[in-house]
């Protein structure tokens, strides 16, 4: 199963997202931005506002530090069987709704505390756990079954 993670900016929400899923679920996940565009292509450890995304990860035994940001294009939607919108609804392209995307009320963790990153962190996690779990059996790696 191929999920695309998107958040607005692709530094935080949609990235750890993304990396959270390939832990629990063994699959590569993707990531994009619906507001990239001319920052696509740079790295995460070059953003002072991903550290905290960055650090919070390396608790979860996960890199990403050296993760680029993507722009969200509506080309890209066809090769994902599930794509999770995490952005803000003034930042979601129209077509995004007459797709296959399932829409998460998670807030940007930008600015906020430690503590509130753990609470995203945690609300992320639940959801894909769920997600993990509402999977026909046949889309699953065969190291879950």
């Amino acid at each position: 199963m191929r999920v695309l993670f998107v958040c607005r900016g692709n530094v935080g929400r949609s990235q750890m997202a993304a990396a959270l899923f390939h832990k629990y679920f063994g699959e590569d996940a993707f990531s994009a931005g619906t507001k990239v565009f001319e920052k696509q292509g740079q790295k995460l450890k070059e953003i002072p506002l991903a550290e905290p995304v960055i650090r919070f990860m390396k608790k979860e035994d996960i890199d990403i530090s050296e993760n680029a940001r993507t722009q969200l294009t509506h080309a890209m939607l066809k090769g994902f069987d599930k794509i999770i919108v995490m952005a803000e609804q003034e930042t979601i392209p129209k077509y995004l709704h007459q797709n296959k995307a399932e829409f998460w009320d998670i807030e940007d963790p930008k600015d906020m505390s430690d503590k509130g990153y753990e609470k995203i962190i945690s609300q992320i996690k639940s959801r894909i756990k769920h997600l993990i779990k509402d999977i026909p059996w046949w889309d699953l790696p065969s190291n879950i079954i």
